[in-house]
């Protein structure tokens, strides 16, 4: 099984090798980033070999037991290893450039990496690798987001027109990362599932990502650039609202409730602040995402069984539509069973005999919502940084979180560009997600460094960096 899981990780190896030619050409701070952005898209890329694969069931089991194998970590060492030492290069040059707020962030970033081990160490648990994994990859999520951002002190000017091309390609790769999800959703070939209540399983698409939630995920991030773009670049509004719907297309097969809900609210928080400060509240980007779901579920429960003889495979689609749109009744009635639980509780202190409320809420509700935050396998990673390091630990980061958010909100106030208030969103999503999956794993952490990146750059210095994006 092993020996599977390596060959289809040669392609991991051949993509490493590819983005290092791009590094070869080019090394400045856009490429560098864009460079680890694409990486961590394709790095579970491999995996996707496994559904043609005559051992097909197999070679999935085992890779979503073990993850990635030799090939795939050495391969993510070797190129986040090289993007970090040339950024490093870039950011001592850069250096005699910063100001006294960049001095300040360093400083922030620093003791926040130091609180963190610090926390590791009170609370380390003897032979626990997982544990030291987890601390690592938060100081390298850290470590990540402050050298990128001392390397963007120079004066390069993003040129959205040079870029279109690449953004063509990037809707068509898009489009071939939808098929394999609507390939694995329709024929039943998606190794996540969850088995309903009524006894009917709900497939649930990966596609190049590993994990529905993690496809979902990266999605909504793509979703959140798109929606920049749309109202930023009036010339490429068709490329970007093509983005966006692609990117709702793949939330929807991903079956990730979190991630659509979380990718709304990020984005209506940020939104309501424009209307505080007296602009015009931005519809469109709210509006995408929930017509093109309905759209797609229409087509599934209505439209195909019409015209198609057979109804296989166009119902499993129909289904994810039916669980977003039953997941606020869903949580409302788990919410109104812990509440029904504490009434009973109390009942029963005054002599009263016990009220059942666990018919309340379905079973895989019960666990889906418990899962993120019980046991060992728990996905928040909130919860994870708190077993990790402690109370000293996690108050500094959410100390520092905060500071960030409420350091976003005063810059949007006094410079109301789209470009910040769509940083705050993204970071307000990514943080909120942090509650229901963990950041700690690798691509997660780089994703959420890359946003950190974009958001400490433009609030430091909105003016120069909001000169130098045209197009």
């Amino acid at each position: 099984m092993g020996a599977n899981i390596n060959l289809v990780e040669l392609i991991n190896v051949l993509l490493v090798i590819f983005l290092f030619l791009i590094l070869n050409r080019r090394r400045d701070v856009v490429t560098l980033l864009f460079v680890s952005f694409v990486y961590g898209t394709l790095h579970f890329g491999f995996s996707v070999a496994a559904l043609v694969s005559s051992d097909r069931v197999g070679v999935m089991a085992a890779m979503h037991l073990n993850g990635g194998g030799v090939l795939a970590g050495i391969s993510a060492l070797s190129l986040v290893g090289v993007v970090v030492v040339l950024l490093g290069k870039l950011a001592y040059k850069q250096f005699p450039l910063n100001r006294e707020v960049d001095r300040i962030l360093i400083l922030s970033v620093l003791l926040v990496m130091v609180a963190i081990f610090t926390g590791y160490l009170f609370n380390v648990q003897d032979g626990d690798w997982l544990q030291l994994k987890n601390v690592i990859s938060i100081e390298a999520m850290l470590a990540f987001s402050l050298i990128a951002f001392l390397s963007m002190s120079g004066e390069q000017v993003i040129d959205i027109d040079r870029g279109y091309m690449w953004g063509v390609v990037g809707l068509l790769v898009f489009g071939a990362v939808n098929c394999i999800a609507v390939y694995e959703v329709f024929t039943h070939s998606s190794w996540a599932g969850t088995m309903s209540s009524t006894g009917v399983m709900v497939y649930r698409a990966s596609s190049i990502l590993f994990n529905p939630n993690l496809f979902g995920y990266w999605a909504s991030l793509v979703y959140l650039g798109c929606a920049y773009g749309l109202d930023e670049h009036k010339r490429h509004r068709k490329m970007m609202l093509s983005g966006m719907v692609l990117s709702s297309v793949a939330i929807y097969f991903s079956g990730s409730r979190s991630s659509g809900y979380l990718l709304l609210v990020a984005l209506f928080a940020p939104m309501a602040l424009l209307l505080l400060f007296g602009k015009r509240l931005i519809w469109l980007p709210l509006m995408v995402l929930p017509m093109t779901m309905l759209a797609i579920y229409v087509g599934a429960a209505w439209v195909a069984p019409h015209f198609l003889t057979s109804a296989v495979g166009w119902h499993e689609i129909a289904l994810l539509g039916e669980r977003f749109a039953v997941a606020p009744v869903q949580l409302m009635n788990y919410g109104l069973m812990k509440i029904g639980h504490v009434i009973s509780e109390l009942y029963q202190l005054i002599g009263g005999s016990p009220i059942d409320f666990s018919q309340v809420s379905p079973r895989e509700i019960v666990e889906s919502i418990e899962g993120r935050f019980v046991g060992e396998g728990r996905d928040a990673g909130w919860l994870v940084l708190y077993q990790d390091t402690g109370w000293f630990g996690l108050g500094t980061v959410i100390l520092s979180v905060s500071g960030l958010l409420a350091w976003g909100v005063q810059v949007c106030a006094a410079k109301p560009y789209l470009s910040n208030v769509y940083a705050l969103a993204a970071l307000l999503f990514c943080m909120l997600s942090g509650f229901v999956m963990r950041f700690q794993i690798f691509p997660v952490w780089l994703f959420v460094s890359l946003v950190l990146v974009a958001s400490l750059a433009l609030w430091s210095r909105p003016e120069t960096l909001a000169s130098r994006i045209r197009g």
